[in-house]
Order: C-alpha cells, then sequence, then structure tokens
C-alpha cells in the first residue's frame, strides 16, 4: 500500500444528516449528566426536600415547629370554636389547614394549674380544725395527679383513638387528633374557678354541663368524619362508626368522674 494515498477523514459529531448517530448519543450523555444535576420541577423533576439536609429532621426542633406556628387570635378562635355550639366537623374544617399543638399544651397546662389551686383553695374554705389535723397544709398531690390525669387525656387518648383510626381504615393526622383533645377542655378552666364556690350541687351542676359541651363537641367532630369514612348504606359502616364514638365517650365519662370526685369535691 502506498503510504501516499492515506488520509485522515473528519468526522463531525455536531453535523446533521449522516453524522446524527454521534450527535444523538452526545446529547443523551449531556442528557443524563443535566438529570443528575438539575432539580426535580413539576414537569417530571423533583426539588430537593429540606429533609435531606439534614436540618428538619424528626428528632431537630424545626420539624416541630409548624405546629406552634399560630398567632393570638387564631388560639382565640379555636377555643371559642370548642365553647360554642357549631355544625358537625366544623372544627377540623377550621383547623385543617394548620393544626397546632401550642393551644393544646396551655389549654391543658392552664387547666393542671387551676385545678391544683383552685381545690386547695376550695380547700383551705371548707378545712375545719381537729385534734388530728389543727392546722391546714397545701396539697401538692392535687397538682402531680391533675398532671398526671390532663396530660395522658390529651396524649394517650389521640394516641390510642388515632391507632383505632388507621385500623378501620378512617384514617386522621395525629396532630389533628391531639389538637380537637386539647381544645376538648377549655370549658373545664372557668369550671374549675367556679367550682370554688362552697356548694356541691354547684359543682355538680357545673362539671355535667362542662362535660355535656365538651363531649358534644368532641363527637360531633369525629362522628362527621367517619361519617365520610363509613357511609350508612355500606356494610358494618354504622359499628365501626358507634364503636369508636362509644368508647370515646366512655373514657370521656371516666374524665368527668376523676374530676369530680379528686378536683371538684372539697369536704
Amino acid at each position: 500500500m502506498d503510504p501516499s494515498s492515506l488520509s485522515f477523514q473528519n468526522f463531525n459529531v455536531s453535523s446533521g444528516g449522516g453524522g446524527s448517530g454521534g450527535g444523538e448519543m452526545g446529547s443523551a450523555i449531556g442528557s443524563q449528566q443535566a438529570a443528575a444535576t438539575a432539580p426535580m420541577t413539576g414537569n417530571g423533576f423533583e426539588e430537593e426536600r429540606p429533609a435531606a439536609s439534614g436540618g428538619s429532621g424528626f428528632w431537630s426542633i424545626k420539624y416541630y415547629q409548624p405546629w406552634f406556628d399560630v398567632d393570638t387570635v387564631q388560639v382565640l378562635n379555636r377555643i371559642k370554636g370548642s365553647l360554642l355550639p357549631r355544625p358537625k366537623g366544623a372544627f377540623f374544617e377550621l383547623v385543617s389547614a394548620n393544626p397546632d399543638l401550642y393551644g393544646p399544651f396551655w389549654v391543658s397546662t392552664t387547666l393542671i394549674f387551676a385545678m391544683a389551686i383552685t381545690g386547695n383553695l376550695a380547700s383551705f374554705f371548707a378545712f375545719k380544725p381537729t385534734p388530728q389535723h389543727p392546722t391546714w397544709t397545701y396539697n401538692f398531690n392535687q397538682l402531680t395527679l391533675a398532671g398526671s390525669v390532663v396530660y395522658s387525656y390529651v396524649t394517650l387518648l389521640p394516641l390510642l383513638f388515632w391507632l383505632l383510626l388507621r385500623y378501620y381504615e378512617a384514617g386522621k393526622k395525629l396532630v389533628d387528633v391531639v389538637c380537637i383533645y386539647g381544645y376538648t377542655l377549655s370549658v373545664f378552666i372557668p369550671i374549675s374557678v367556679l367550682c370554688v364556690l362552697p356548694s356541691d350541687v354547684m359543682r355538680w351542676a357545673l362539671v355535667l354541663v362542662g362535660g355535656a359541651l365538651s363531649g358534644l363537641f368532641l363527637l360531633s367532630n369525629f362522628h362527621a368524619h367517619l361519617a365520610d369514612c363509613f357511609p350508612y348504606g355500606e356494610g358494618d359502616a354504622k359499628k365501626k362508626t358507634y364503636s369508636l364514638l362509644g368508647l370515646m365517650f366512655a373514657m370521656h365519662a371516666l374524665l368527668l368522674i376523676l374530676f369530680k370526685l379528686y378536683f371538684f369535691h372539697y369536704a
């Protein structure tokens, strides 16, 4: 072979026509690199989530911050919503966009201290010296017992019913359930103050009225939710609905008995 007959060929991968195979390969490689580095958008790419940076994980304070992002007006409106008669399910609709734990925490904490203080105050007014107890003493057990009962009611019971709702395929966010249980106790704050007055009949009346208002608020909202999940024309819908509501009513009645016997009863 004559060396003078050899020559170099120019392959242009960016041109069209017959050289399009190389161009398609380069374009495909470039597209893969872009897909690997570019954030996903609404067209098929997914934006990077803040949790990926590790700044808002489950153990981070920032993770819980949205549940405390409410102002005084919102909390007061939710407290009023738990006290005044409203259409069924209205409270869940009220908090659906922004359920909070700030209000339930302070409602529960205020109630604990209110029951402990007013309970001891009423005990002081009703105290009569005896040889065994010549002087009145402050009962610190009131505060401990009130804290145990109230915090259990707003944490353990919501968790139990949240699990039951998931089991019955009527899921509700846990924060929604905790939120409504916390605001349910709002009515008992003024009742605990009024129960200082020395009339056992009036105390029973106050506890029953408060229990009726809070129970109606709680059960009506959950009944509306369950009615949406279990239409009455389908299978054992009524059985599921009333078994959950019945258990909820029984636990609420137990709370009322504890309130009356241990916190609103002064000899």
